[in-house]
């Protein structure tokens, strides 16, 4: 009787490491995926509608970004989703969601800074 819970276990943390295998490409489609069905309107500023020129700039630099990081940003920024919520959700480990939101946070204000944004 109770080697079926921790069959089951097992076997959810399995799924799971196999899932933290997907490259790129697969968390990026699967984030794009739900992004889809979210309302822009909806996104936090400065990543949604609206805001000043600083972000419109900041929205031109998101778009330019590699699409993973693109992805995960606008999750964390722009959905108010944590890196828990983000690594659970779409199955990726969180050092690697945090990998890559540091990342863009880097590159978005470094391309900031160089254009001239506060």
């Amino acid at each position: 009787m109770t080697f079926l819970p921790v069959l089951s276990q097992a076997l959810a943390n399995l799924i799971l490491c196999v899932r933290n295998l997907a490259d790129d490409d697969h968390c990026c489609a699967r984030i794009d995926r739900y992004l889809d069905t979210v309302d822009v309107r909806m996104m936090a500023e400065p990543i949604g509608l609206g805001g000043d020129e600083e972000a419109a700039r900041i929205r031109q630099v998101v778009a330019e970004m590699e699409p993973l990081k693109r992805g995960i940003l606008i999750l964390v920024v722009g959905r108010k989703m944590s890196v828990g919520e983000v690594s659970r959700r779409f199955g990726m480990r969180e050092d690697r969601v945090c990998r890559h939101y540091r990342a863009a946070v880097g590159g978005v204000a470094a391309r900031c800074d160089t254009k001239g944004a506060r």
